[in-house]
């Protein structure tokens, strides 16, 4: 029999959550179960495909390579049926339902406004579902087609995926006022070697933030670093607080610096571009609200010219 026809759908998605939280307690705090009864909704899944899906033991949980494999399937089976609700609402005529985006932290663009301003105006019917994600996620629920489409950092491309180039921007090292070098004049980059230093969790986990990443590493920060976190506003935070030195895009902190809370430091060129992208996963069929806003976001990148799409600092 076709395992289509004898697999328990209930079984699958709590072995995704399972896969995804990696925690018996959390999965059934989640799904608002018994420990026992997911542990019990794993084994019976494993009996159904003939494969042990994971490792566990009181202090761990590991996805075994059929387990991994099998998350992958029906992760990609569940962001399908959770996107049937939208298609049939296309049916009715009206552009209605939900846009479903990942976004990465902090994406500061008119570009990025106008199209959701715009979208609203034309189409009030509709629901935006912005998640707030960092990069290797992104590309996880891209990939998994749990999401159509999404907006943030990109150094290397991945097959399977399209891309559109919204804006580049730079960073700049910044400290907070109640660290030693804030207001110097007089700093060359070799004041910063040994700084204790703030850093992004995707900075050291993917690619996306590559420029980040040499360039700190160039610095000589000191070591371990003071502060991580995926969100640009924690990591902002822990600036202002003077924690360390972190990087910030320089159009984001400039009111910061107006407002006397951050001191840029060297260098000061363009250093750290940044190229934020509209990625889509073309294989994902779009319901009719998420069909009109990539419509009207790639319009309005189009129509906006080269030079207006590169933010630097502002003197």
């Amino acid at each position: 029999m076709l395992l289509s026809k004898r697999i328990n759908w209930n079984l699958l998605y709590t072995f995704v959550i399972l896969a995804e939280t990696g925690s018996l307690s959390r999965t059934a705090q989640i799904l608002g179960r018994g420990q026992p009864a997911i542990s019990a909704a794993l084994k019976k899944l494993e009996l159904q495909v003939g494969h042990a899906l994971a490792e566990r033991g009181p202090r761990y949980f590991r996805l075994t390579e059929a387990g991994r494999m099998l998350q992958r399937e029906a992760s990609a089976i569940c962001g399908t049926i959770d996107r049937i609700s939208g298609l049939l609402k296309d049916v009715e005529g009206t552009v209605t339902g939900e846009v479903a985006i990942a976004i990465a932290s902090h994406m500061t663009s008119p570009i990025i406004d106008l199209a959701f301003a715009s979208f609203r105006r034309k189409h009030p019917r509709t629901t935006m579902n912005v998640a707030v994600t960092h990069s290797g996620e992104m590309l996880r629920a891209l990939t998994n087609r749990v999401i159509p489409f999404a907006i943030g950092p990109v150094h290397s491309k991945s097959p399977g995926l399209s891309y559109e180039h919204i804006f580049r921007e730079f960073c700049g090292f910044y400290c907070g006022r109640g660290h030693e070098l804030f207001g110097r004049t007089d700093l060359t980059v070799a004041d910063l070697e040994n700084q204790s230093a703030i850093t992004y969790r995707s900075a050291m986990e993917t690619d996306t933030l590559q420029s980040i990443s040499d360039l700190a590493r160039a610095m000589r920060f000191a070591q371990p670093f003071a502060g991580i976190s995926n969100n640009l506003e924690e990591v902002r935070r822990l600036v202002v607080a003077g924690v360390g030195i972190g990087a910030i895009p320089v159009q984001i902190a400039a009111r910061d610096v107006r407002d006397a809370l951050l001191w840029r430091l060297p260098p000061h060129e363009d250093v750290m571009p940044i190229d934020i992208y509209l990625i889509v996963n073309t294989k994902v069929r779009l319901n009719s609200a998420e069909a009109a806003f990539l419509e009207m976001l790639r319009t309005t990148i189009r129509e906006t010219p080269e030079d207006q799409r590169v933010y630097r600092e502002i003197d």
